[in-house]
């Protein structure tokens, strides 16, 4: 392909179930989960400078281990149920727009939240949710380059791929371990398609090690086991494949694995599998 990918209008929005996988070990504690996740995207609007505007509405969620901080979160996700997404031309999520309407759904559940875990988590936690919704592009880190939001837009779009010509690139997770963020340094490359009017595209990645906020890992850590001498270095890796339909640019099916460890201390594997539903 020699042209850069871009998404182009479709007769109808698309639907999507994503499958997620995840392990977490810190220290001895270990926590495993599934996550089945409908959602809905639409293309509402492809401006001019070839940026997008998409809505992403999520019709389902529901989550195979029932702990008590998944229904804590099931009931945030009231929320963010329903975006309405500016990207940059590559696709990545820029900035909601439809703020308004998020803080207006909060008002509205807040006080029967706030009843329903009062025991277990502080008013505090419950304001910084609210102010996370009031800040200018605070509530986008949480989702941007992550879970449903980061298979959806990945940022592959405005390049020409082609087989012998890989496309460098970056990525941040955002407060990936608290308010630590994650870099990664990728490399995406064109595959041979599997069927015709197809486009495949192979995504290896590694820890952007320049760009880890070395000092505030190390502090983290350190403050969390209480030894101020705790050796502390992080790994990370990660591989993903994205399928899309080469004469609309729409995505048909997507597979993220990430795994990031700090050696003996801290583990984390996320894997994302994404399908076309409808």
């Amino acid at each position: 392909m020699s042209l850069p990918l871009a998404m182009g209008a479709v007769a109808a929005p698309r639907t999507y179930k994503l499958t997620t996988t995840s392990f977490m070990r810190m220290n001895e504690a270990e926590e495993h989960n599934v996550y089945h996740t409908v959602a809905r995207q639409t293309l509402l609007e492809r401006k001019p400078n070839n940026t997008y505007r998409l809505s992403i509405e999520v019709l389902s969620f529901e989550f195979e281990n029932r702990t008590f901080f998944n229904f804590l979160a099931a009931d945030l996700n009231q929320v963010s149920n329903k975006l309405v997404i500016q990207t940059d031309i590559y696709g990545r999520l820029e900035r909601i727009e439809n703020k308004d309407e998020m803080l207006r759904t909060w008002q509205r559940i807040r006080s029967e939240v706030i009843k329903k875990y009062e025991k277990y988590y502080p008013k505090a936690f419950f304001d910084a949710f609210e102010q996370s919704l009031q800040t200018e592009g605070l509530f986008e880190k949480t989702i941007r380059n992550k879970g449903l939001h980061g298979v959806l837009l990945p940022g592959i779009y405005g390049y020409g791929y082609a087989p012998d010509a890989p496309v460098p690139g970056t990525r941040v997770l955002e407060q990936f371990i608290n308010h630590v963020n994650l870099p990664l340094q990728t490399t995406t490359t064109a595959v041979e398609r599997q069927l015709p009017n197809q486009l495949a595209l192979e995504v290896t990645g590694g820890l952007h090690q320049e760009a880890l906020q070395e000092d505030d890992l190390r502090r983290l850590f350190r403050t969390m086991a209480d030894n101020p001498l705790l050796k502390v270095s992080m790994q990370a890796n990660c591989q993903e494949r994205y399928t899309l339909d080469e004469t609309t640019g729409w995505l048909l099916q997507a597979e993220q694995r990430l795994k990031a460890e700090v050696p003996g201390i801290y583990h984390n594997e996320v894997h994302h599998a994404l399908e076309t539903v409808g």
